[in-house]
């Protein structure tokens, strides 16, 4: 795992710096095709962090736990636990989980003894939430092969992707990602269940 981090101020001021730390990491790692996804992640969880921690600073982190597997995190000093809810239509604010779960591979949050770490993960070589990508964990994918709809619930090492269709029992699994297309991303699979 290689990661890099940096101690900003909690100020609104500190999403641009943060910003440019995913934009640069993910640059020297040859994933530039994330850093739009990074960017808008980073921003998103700076701003919550800017909201309710209750430090004079935050903590960056970019790491890249896999060749093309980054985790994209803030560390305040706040136990309060972010959760997804569905913003009003005049509410203001409130979207910004919503915006990292629709393009993250998937988030969650650390406790820890002084605080919390809120993290999301992006994948690359084609594996991105946004434009062509390979299925994931929890996407509703058609196979084109059998044109069966099901729910992708595993990814065997990038090679055998493992899916359960998406009413009733079993399970079947495709070697050939490219003959799985996306109807559902797994967020609003998750919202539908």
């Amino acid at each position: 795992m290689v990661r890099v981090a940096e101690t900003l101020s909690r100020t609104p001021e500190s999403a641009a710096a943060a910003r440019r730390l995913v934009r640069d990491a993910l640059s020297a790692w040859g994933l530039e095709e994330l850093a739009e996804d990074g960017a808008l992640i980073i921003s998103e969880l700076v701003s919550n962090a800017v909201q309710h921690a209750r430090s004079r600073s935050v903590r960056v982190t970019v790491a890249r736990l896999e060749p093309a597997r980054v985790r994209i995190g803030v560390v305040d000093k706040s136990r309060e636990v972010p959760w997804l809810r569905e913003p009003g239509g005049a509410d203001e604010t409130g979207r910004g989980l919503l915006l990292v779960a629709g393009v993250a591979q998937g988030w969650g949050t650390d406790p820890l003894p002084w605080g919390k770490r809120v993290w999301a993960e992006l994948y690359g070589g084609g594996q991105g939430m946004r434009g062509e990508r390979n299925p994931w964990v929890g996407d509703l994918v058609q196979d084109g092969e059998t044109g069966r709809h099901g729910i992708v619930t595993d990814v065997l090492g990038g090679a055998e992707w493992v899916l359960r269709p998406e009413s009733g029992p079993g399970q079947w699994s495709s070697r050939r990602p490219e003959h799985l297309t996306v109807v559902t991303p797994r967020a609003c699979v998750r919202d539908r269940a």
